[in-house]
């Protein structure tokens, strides 16, 4: 009976793992595919988010966003059992949920719209400063929290971008796209736990 538990609990570890190393695939291919076919986009100018109102790329913009979030909670869920801190996995959880409140609540639902991003990118910051500073452990997990934790302080300097520019494109991207490498790196170690 005991096997059966550690077999389940590696099970799901390598599950999150998985969904760790997809969600970058998915989050770059949908955000890549939107830039793509949006020759009006810049990144001085505009939010990522101007992609989930414009017809041509809404629904690949709000479902990547649902799907992406939907992937970051279960790595999450497997990163609470791989963590010996489970605050920074939990906020991480949090922040994934948020993440989907993006794909639903697009720019047009304004106030929605407003409190699900701008929780997305505080609790998503939050969580790996956490994460970045409570991991104890030596080797790849000592890594892995300097990383976090590295991720966290581009999150908060790309703040400074917010008041530079007109648009927050490159404040968003400055926040997500190393945490979503990150999420890569750890997933590809959870599958292999």
């Amino acid at each position: 009976m005991q096997q059966k538990s550690i077999f389940t609990k590696y099970n799901i570890i390598r599950i999150a793992g998985v969904c760790g190393v997809l969600l970058p695939i998915v989050m770059f291919g949908c955000l890549g595919l939107s830039i793509a076919t949006s020759p009006w986009f810049t990144w001085t100018d505009h939010a990522l988010s101007d992609f989930g109102v414009q017809q041509t790329t809404a629904a690949l913009f709000n479902n990547g966003m649902i799907i992406g979030g939907f992937l970051a909670f279960v790595f999450s869920l497997g990163l609470r059992k791989v963590l010996s801190s489970k605050i920074g996995a939990s906020l991480l959880m949090v922040s994934a949920l948020a993440m989907i409140g993006i794909g639903v609540f697009p720019q047009s639902l304004f106030v929605m719209h407003f409190l699900t991003s701008a929780s997305f990118f505080v609790i998503l910051t939050v969580a790996l400063l956490i994460i970045g500073v409570t991991i104890k452990k030596d080797g790849f997990e000592r890594i892995m929290g300097v990383l976090a934790l590295l991720c966290a302080v581009v999150a908060m300097s790309s703040s400074l971008f917010l008041f530079q520019l007109k648009g927050i494109a490159l404040s968003e991207a400055l926040t997500c796209f190393p945490s979503f490498v990150w999420c890569l790196i750890v997933g590809v170690k959870m599958t292999r736990s």
